[in-house]
């Protein structure tokens, strides 16, 4: 079973084909409380928020493909995990990580 960062959100239950706006909905609109991490097993590390805004600023600058982003990143001097400098292939596997 994975695991979710909100325990208390509802499982989906199996409702039949409705014909009528507004009904068979998961959750009460305006009663579920929507946390930014609900399908999350913890919250973003340190590391994982520093690298979203570096990619932020790389997108800023006008970068579309995984070359222009490692550079964008390396232009920052913000390094990978390990400390070392980006390339697309540490990029794409650190990608392939976050996006479990």
């Amino acid at each position: 079973m994975p695991h979710s960062f909100n325990p208390d959100l509802h499982k989906w239950k199996d409702l039949p084909a409705q014909r009528v706006a507004g009904t068979g909905y998961i959750e009460i609109p305006g009663k579920a409380e929507n946390l930014r991490w609900q399908t999350r097993s913890c919250v973003p590390s340190q590391y994982e928020n520093e690298l979203a805004d570096a990619l932020e600023k790389a997108y800023e600058a006008g970068a579309k493909t995984a070359e222009e982003i490692v550079n964008g990143l390396n232009a920052q001097n913000f390094k990978t995990r390990s400390g070392h400098a980006w390339t697309v292939a540490l990029f794409e596997s650190e990608m392939a990580i976050l996006g479990y």
